[in-house]
């Protein structure tokens, strides 16, 4: 595998891991919806684990996406096409839609930590999910557009 290829995957792949993760807990909290004592647990435990994961992938996403674009640009000559600009704009801000809602889920858990600490946590519990799970959710469909436009900007 070519260091080209290696770097390209290691792009998509932190990609798909984001969504796929945000998508997981996401779906899950709304399956354990009627069942608040599970849903409690399940939130407490995954949350920093998923913010966890998806930090260094939110660093990498970039850094890949740069060594990327030099490859491209090599290839053509440093001529990019504007329909490939244009493209790789609205990639670009994407990822800081990405990069706001992995930060609001950040703070989001901080607020969760702090609830647990509470005597009756499972007042303010819901309000703090919903906030994650629209966080996640708006990781989700940035991601997967960003997705999709990369798909789109291998063809030009």
């Amino acid at each position: 595998m070519t260091l080209r290829a290696l770097i390209l995957w290691t792009h998509v792949l932190c990609g798909v891991v984001c969504v796929g993760v945000c998508t997981t807990f996401v779906l899950t909290t709304a399956v354990l919806a009627s069942e608040p004592d599970e849903s409690y647990v399940f939130v407490l435990r995954t949350v920093p684990q998923i913010n966890r994961l998806c930090a260094p992938m939110a660093l990498a996403i970039p850094i890949t996406g740069i060594a990327n674009l030099i490859f491209v640009a090599q290839a053509r000559g440093s001529v990019l096409p504007p329909e490939f600009i244009g493209i790789l704009s609205a990639k670009v801000g994407l990822l800081a839609v990405m990069a706001i809602g992995l930060a609001g889920a950040r703070r989001a858990e901080t607020t969760l930590e702090n609830q647990s600490r509470q005597a009756s946590p499972e007042s303010t519990f819901g309000v703090t999910v919903r906030r994650i799970r629209t966080l996640y959710g708006l990781i989700i469909g940035a991601g997967a557009a960003a997705l999709g436009l990369g798909v789109w900007l291998s063809g030009t």
